[in-house]
């Protein structure tokens, strides 16, 4: 059964979580909740406030230290390299996206990068924090190796995800938010739906392609569009974990190895268009390009073009003023977990 909450109440039940349960400091656990129901609000469930249970999991592991403050290791005037010492990877990453867009408001440019941090949910969300400050924002993070390369038959990279977010003078941000690899959340929910694996998302731990849904716990997945996928997901090991000079592909652990630390990195960038032609004209050429596509003749008429992040941001609304949909055991679970059980 779903019930829907408001997300003041999903703002409450997360921070009491983080705070009273897990004893992260204020700012770290609004941070952090800031990020989830921001997953939540857009309709991305595998990224928001469900993910608190795991998280506990994983701190009472050791994995997760949330009283953490990330440490700075080497800095420029345009960039910095952050140790996230395995604090809650939602406020590791924001830190990396402020200090871009503080580096960028002084110089144009400013780069940050993180590495020992933990999963830190959907990076659109960064990528966007970057756009509200009137600045071009693309993030990137890298994590366990569940995704083979391309044509090969184990796990390298992680499911990769790559950000950008446009700032616009009117209107919503342009954000795209894409995984390099399968999502396997989504591979796992399909599965569930159908009875089957969709073909081409998987191999089986023999490298064999399968559609077999007892190959999710054993099997690797695949790049998305294949060498499209394949060839983005290097280019963030190269942004995350190649400049922060951290453990990369294999040597990342599993998600399932808890004994050792997750090993996230996280690399943010920001680009001030008053360093280049100015924020009126970067923002009269987007609007000149948003409008174009608008007007856009449609392949279907009932489904105008869109663009990326727009069906967002109307669930995000909706969700305002409906709820956040939420399982009633799962709701239950995280009431619990947040001394509201009574």
């Amino acid at each position: 059964m779903i019930i829907r909450i408001n997300p003041t109440e999903a703002h409450r039940i997360s921070m009491r979580i983080l705070e009273v349960r897990m004893g992260a400091p204020h700012h770290i656990a609004e941070a952090t909740t800031s990020a989830l129901i921001y997953a939540s609000l857009r309709g991305v469930e595998s990224h928001g406030i469900g993910l608190l249970s795991g998280y506990v999991d994983q701190w009472k592991k050791g994995r997760i230290m949330p009283d953490a403050e990330p440490r700075k290791l080497k800095e420029t005037k345009t960039t910095i390299l952050l140790d996230a010492q395995q604090t809650l990877g939602h406020y590791a990453s924001l830190r990396a996206a402020d200090n871009a867009v503080e580096k960028a408001r002084n110089t144009g440019v400013g780069t940050a990068v993180i590495r020992n941090s933990n999963h830190n949910g959907a990076i659109g969300f960064y990528a966007n924090r970057i756009a509200e400050k009137k600045m071009l924002g693309i993030v990137a993070s890298a994590c366990a190796p569940h995704v083979a390369p391309h044509g090969g038959t184990k796990g390298i990279h992680g499911t990769n995800p790559i950000s950008y977010a446009i700032p616009r003078k009117t209107g919503n941000s342009i954000v795209f938010d894409f995984a390099t690899g399968y999502s396997a959340a989504k591979t796992r929910k399909i599965a569930n739906t159908t009875g089957h694996l969709p073909k081409g998302f998987m191999v089986n731990k023999d490298g064999r392609p399968t559609t077999d849904p007892k190959d999710i716990e054993t099997g690797w997945i695949l790049p998305t569009a294949g060498s499209i996928g394949y060839g983005l997901g290097i280019l963030v090991d190269a942004l995350t974990a190649g400049l922060a000079d951290s453990s990369i592909g294999q040597e990342v652990p599993l998600v399932s190895n808890v004994k050792d630390p997750y090993c996230g990195t996280f690399s943010a960038i920001a680009l001030s268009p008053d360093a280049f032609g100015g924020w009126e004209g970067f923002s009269s050429r987007i609007e000149t390009l948003v409008d174009q596509i608008r007007n856009t003749p449609p392949q279907d008429p009932n489904h105008p073009v869109r663009l990326p992040g727009e069906r967002g941001w109307e669930e995000q609304l909706n969700r305002i003023d409906k709820g956040i949909p939420v399982e009633e055991e799962e709701l239950k679970n995280l009431r619990q977990l947040a001394f509201l059980d009574s």
